[in-house]
């Protein structure tokens, strides 16, 4: 497990020096959520917070599913010599969680800078939505490096997210409803847990059907 820092380093590295591609992300968050304030200028905090997660899905599923759907039989080949498969899988999962972080973070920042603060419960909220985004990022890595092993990686990988990414988002948006409207972290709990767990279960899950998959 020594080599997963240094991998995470080499993974984040690539990452910066495609800076157009990641660039991009932003700049559709942006727009995203200036489209958002034109068309619903005083926007409620009900539907602030179904929106906020449909654009950070939308916006992010380039920068975080391409992580294994750009990779080809050679690269699979190439990392199979210098790591283990949870070694690789774990390398993956820390570096789209920190993209996803990035994103998340931009998200919030611009949403409450054109919309206004609407949250009234700003720390309840990150925490949320920290939670919530490294199972999404979870979630698209495990499903890409499946995907990435067929024919048409890319379309099967909405069929494989779809039934995972819906409890998680519906989950979210209800934990940081309760955010916005500031009820309180003890009101979180229940939600909080549950991400947690689900989240576990994600990772459990991937690294125990990555053995499999780098078989292949």
């Amino acid at each position: 497990m020594s080599s997963i820092p240094n991998t995470v380093k080499f993974f984040i590295q690539s990452e910066w020096k495609n800076k157009f591609a990641l660039s991009s992300v932003f700049i559709h968050i942006f727009i995203a959520v200036l489209i958002t304030y034109l068309s619903l200028p005083g926007i409620d905090k009900p539907i602030f917070s179904s929106l906020f997660w449909l654009i950070v899905i939308f916006t992010t599923i380039q920068g975080i599913s391409k992580s294994f759907l750009n990779m080809h039989k050679g690269h699979f080949l190439y990392w199979h010599q210098l790591l283990s498969p949870v070694e690789f899988l774990v390398s993956k999962l820390i570096t789209n969680f920190v993209l996803m972080l990035m994103f998340t973070l931009f998200s919030i920042f611009i949403f409450l800078i054109i919309h206004g603060f609407i949250v009234d419960d700003v720390f309840s909220f990150l925490l949320i939505a920290i939670i919530t985004g490294a199972g999404i990022s979870s979630v698209f890595t495990i499903s890409s490096s499946i995907a990435a092993k067929t024919d048409h990686p890319g379309m099967l990988l909405p069929v494989l997210t779809f039934p995972l990414i819906v409890p998680l988002l519906l989950i979210g948006v209800k934990a940081s409803k309760k955010a916005t409207d500031g009820l309180g972290f003890m009101t979180l709990l229940p939600e909080t847990l549950i991400l947690l767990g689900m989240n576990i279960l994600i990772l459990f899950l991937g690294i125990l059907l990555v053995k499999f998959i780098w078989k292949e």
